[in-house]
């Protein structure tokens, strides 16, 4: 009581601080380079307060916007403001405003929708199930993989046809959308994820370099494949085609 009522009180009239506010908005989907020159008008306008830094980890950027000064209320409707900027400038970006990771978002978002999901990796090896699983709850939506690292495991449980492989490739396309069908249909689920690619440090070609990734999402909406190029990292790679992968998840849940 002595320190609440009296002490802190005369500390404060004493000791003036500042206030420091942090917002931290979480975004994926480009690389800080490209991001800070979309953001340079922004930047520049912010309130003088306010500072904004780049926080980069494995393809996922932190924007974390600090505001210092010695009025909460103003410092908090200032930050409020710059947030609803930054939705307006990079909306397909912003995947979370609370630091939520990729794969707790996709989570929320399948268990709202009461939602079901199977995966299929080869290059990510089990990296994607590992994120979904390490989420409290995802037993409500997740139901498994197929980790098909070998051609034989894609034709024999995901029924990927041999000439599907033959014509175009383990790292295609055409193969991980199989893959996908294939996963959907094993688990029937309502959403499917699948993976292939050249995580290295060997295996690349001329026309698939190393860090190459094919991904596919099937849903009863249909399937939709993407492709990235990332670096030559093995580990690094196997991260990034693992979050690449959960964000082309969450992308095509919110366009069912």
């Amino acid at each position: 009581h002595i320190m609440r009522e009296h002490v802190l009180p005369i500390l404060n009239i004493r000791f003036r601080s500042q206030i420091i506010i942090h917002r931290n908005i979480m975004t994926y989907g480009t690389f800080e380079a490209k991001l800070a020159e979309t953001l340079s008008g922004f930047e520049q306008e912010l309130d003088r307060r306010i500072k904004l830094a780049y926080l980069p980890s494995s393809g996922i950027i932190k924007l974390r916007l600090t505001a210092k000064g010695d009025d909460h209320e103003a410092l908090t409707r200032s930050l409020d403001l710059q947030v609803s900027k930054l939705r307006d400038i990079i909306p397909d970006l912003i995947y979370s405003e609370t630091e939520e990771s990729l794969e707790q978002v996709t989570g929320r978002l399948l268990t709202d929708g009461k939602l079901t999901l199977s995966t299929a990796e080869s290059c990510t090896g089990g990296t994607i199930a590992h994120l979904i699983t390490s989420t409290p709850g995802s037993s409500a939506y997740y139901r498994g993989s197929v980790i098909a690292y070998g051609n034989s495991v894609k034709t024999g449980l995901l029924g990927v046809r041999e000439a599907t492989i033959g014509n175009n490739g383990s790292v295609s396309e055409e193969v991980v959308r199989e893959m996908a069908e294939g996963a959907r249909k094993l688990f029937r689920t309502d959403f499917s994820v699948a993976t292939s690619g050249i995580a290295g440090p060997d295996g690349g070609t001329k026309t698939k370099p190393v860090g190459t990734l094919w991904m596919a999402v099937a849903s009863e909406s249909g399937t939709v494949a993407e492709k990235r190029i990332f670096g030559s990292d093995r580990t690094n790679n196997i991260t990034r085609f693992s979050l690449a992968a959960l964000n082309l998840l969450r992308q095509q849940i919110i366009r069912s």
